[in-house]
């Protein structure tokens, strides 16, 4: 035990000024020429494992939830034992376990800041450096914005509105949403003179150059009546930056959105309307009737490709339709049609093996599928008894090659046709023995 006391005071200072990783560097040297010195005195065979004790300490600290201390003796372990394939798992593990807690614990740091509970919001940014100290979001929150000195109280005096004072604090009269909201009181009725107010303190970083919204939204009004949808977007978007409460940008917003949904459409670009439209908060008023709007002119223009016969087309229009509203039960009907007809049109061409290849890839309950899938069978089955019929005469005729010809096709359309089969022998039999009479 004297003899560790050296060590022990050593691993301290150099704690103090170097930090953990002196200090990890340090305690690695000491322990592999310890192990090394014991190893070479033991006889072959019987060497302890030098880094069982930190294994033990790094599942007692992991227990203990004090996950950064078990990580930092697992590497000890790793580092005395580098052949080790379950020390780098358990490493990579906790690793996992630790970026999990971390990232769980700020984000309801976050919700709770945003409901103003500022107590809990700091708990669970302090929990966060816990697991992760290096946590660059929890650590700026901290800094900035539960400081202690994230409010000033501000006593109003005689008919100050909220403008007087945000101009008065901010040295920026549009701040005045940042106080109404703070403090949940309405902007446009002034607070009495003697009350008192809460005024955030905003870091540089979260104070944005000053705008002027009303000037900013008399703009954006501007550019949608004239239909330049994507300048009153950036407007509107750049006013809730600044002031996400503000109705009448969120309204633009939508209206912006829409409106260039609706010039999409105009342009037949149905699927780039509809993700516009989708931008759109959804109970914006028209957005659902547009967007349906629109479903139902692809579904117009699915159905004139199928009279064409582009069935690679409609599949791709009723596919969109369906990425969009899974529900769809035309855009279903609409691609089951299709593979309906485009089998017809193979059965035409005798092409049966294609016919069910592509009727193989509709719904087999859909009653136009079920029906041609029946169809294909029976052209098959009537197409063989005809070249069955065809080798006959031919072979009546004396003509075996085309007989057996026949026949084979036959067995192409109704491998089970047993006289074809039975044929095909008969007359291969006779082809041989004429063979031998020439």
């Amino acid at each position: 035990m004297k003899r560790l006391l050296p060590i022990y005071l050593s691993l301290m200072v150099l704690f103090f000024f170097t930090g953990c990783a002196g200090m990890r560097k340090f305690f690695v040297d000491i322990t592999e020429k310890n192990a090394n010195k014991n190893n070479e005195k033991a006889p072959e065979g019987t060497q302890a494992l030098p880094c069982s004790s930190y294994l033990e300490k790094a599942l007692e600290y992991e227990k203990k939830d004090e996950l950064q201390t078990a990580l930092f003796y697992l590497k000890i372990a790793g580092t005395l034992n580098p052949n080790s394939t379950k020390i780098p798992e358990k490493i990579a593990s906790l690793n996992s376990t630790i970026k999990h807690k971390a990232r769980q614990h700020f984000t309801k740091g976050v919700k709770f800041c945003e409901k103003r509970r500022f107590k809990d919001a700091r708990r669970q940014f302090l929990t966060t450096l816990r697991y992760s100290p290096d946590h660059k979001e929890a650590i700026g929150y901290l800094k900035n914005r539960l400081h202690s000195k994230e409010y000033q109280n501000y006593k109003v005096e005689g008919k100050e509105t909220l403008k007087d004072i945000s101009k008065k604090f901010y040295k920026d009269p549009s701040k005045d949403f940042l106080i109404a909201y703070f403090n949940n009181i309405n902007i446009v009725n002034p607070p009495g003179s003697g009350t008192i107010l809460e005024l955030p303190v905003l870091q540089p970083k979260f104070n944005p150059p000053p705008i002027d919204i009303r000037i900013e939204l008399i703009k954006a009004e501007n550019l949608l009546k004239e239909k330049r949808g994507q300048e009153t977007l950036d407007i509107a978007e750049k006013i809730l930056e600044y002031d996400h409460l503000n109705k009448k940008a969120s309204d633009l917003k939508n209206s912006a959105y829409y409106q260039m949904g609706m010039e999409l459409s105009g342009q037949e670009k149905y699927p780039e309307a509809i993700k516009m439209f989708k931008k759109a908060a959804p109970e914006y008023q028209g957005v659902k009737e547009a967007i349906q709007q629109v479903i139902n002119k692809e579904l117009i223009k699915g159905k004139n490709l199928l009279k064409q016969r582009q069935y690679e087309q409609v599949f791709a229009v009723a596919g969109q339709i369906l990425d969009d509203d899974p529900s769809n039960k035309a855009a279903e009907d609409l691609i089951n049609t299709a593979f309906c007809q485009q089998g017809k049109d193979l059965i035409i061409q005798q092409n049966y093996t294609q016919a069910l290849n592509v009727l193989n890839r509709a719904n087999p309950q859909h009653d136009c599928v079920k029906k041609t899938i029946s169809d294909v069978y029976k052209a098959k089955k009537k197409q063989a008894e005809v070249h069955y019929l065809n080798g006959v005469k031919h072979f009546l005729n004396e003509e075996l090659q085309s007989a057996i010809q026949e026949w084979e096709k036959t067995l192409a359309l109704s491998p089970e046709h047993k006289k074809a089969k039975k044929n095909i022998n008969n007359a291969r039999s006779l082809l041989e023995k004429l063979e031998k009479v020439k």
